[in-house]
């Protein structure tokens, strides 16, 4: 295996149960650090499983993902979740937690996983939100905002810590065409300084301007990803 793998996937098949509705098969895909790839889904029922593997949640019934050089069902459950404060994703669904305000649901896993001092955190978090149009980091229960902005607060979660990887699930969901220029160039930056993006979405909808982000697309046929022959 290269050792610039970040995410790897060997030729992983999963037969989908509740939660998840969609099938895969044979998937093998290879994304290096400075990487990002595309999926394109077109509009599945709930329950897409491809980030749940890519992080080590779920494991396939045959083939391997690796996460930087290491199999997510070799390491020890202490390890994985050191991993996992590794990669920064944008759920398609949920993802907060309730009784949590959401500046504090952004700055968890920086708090749990690191010894950054909180202002340093909170600092950069800040940074992030203004770089997405907010005044100041949302200081109130998820419940409260709207939907596309939480999908904004979910990018700044994502993105901060420099994460080893990003996994954006619709992450221009509810959200004007034109909203997605900051993320991309955010997604831009973070591959530059050595992150890896897989970004999955329905459509290439908000991203028809930025195919040059993309070393790869995919296309989901079946239960198969295929490479797109063109932007779908």
């Amino acid at each position: 295996m290269a050792t610039t793998s970040s995410l790897r996937f060997e030729n992983v098949s999963l037969t989908a149960q509740f939660p998840y509705t969609q099938d895969l098969a044979g998937v093998s895909l290879d994304l290096a650090a400075g990487e990002a790839q595309l999926v394109v889904t077109d509009l599945l029922p709930d329950g897409f499983p491809l980030a749940d593997l890519a992080a080590g949640l779920l494991a396939p019934d045959e083939g391997r993902v690796y996460f930087a050089g290491e199999d997510w069902l070799a390491l020890r459950p202490d390890a994985a979740a050191a991993a996992r404060g590794r990669i920064g994703r944008v759920f398609e669904k949920r993802g907060w937690i309730s009784n949590l305000d959401v500046d504090e649901n952004i700055t968890l896993a920086q708090r749990h996983h690191t010894t950054r001092p909180l202002a340093e955190i909170e600092a950069e978090a800040l940074a992030l939100a203004k770089q997405f149009g907010f005044d100041d980091l949302p200081r109130v229960r998820p419940a409260l905002l709207r939907s596309g902005e939480l999908h904004r607060a979910a990018w700044v979660r994502a993105l901060l810590g420099a994460p080893a990887l990003l996994l954006l699930e619709h992450p221009l969901r509810d959200l004007p065409a034109a909203a997605g220029a900051p993320l991309v160039a955010a997604v831009r930056a973070a591959c530059a300084r050595g992150a890896a993006a897989l970004w999955i979405a329905e459509s290439f909808q908000g991203l028809e301007n930025s195919r040059a982000l993309f070393s790869k697309v995919w296309k989901l046929e079946g239960a198969r990803l295929a490479a797109a022959k063109e932007c779908p």
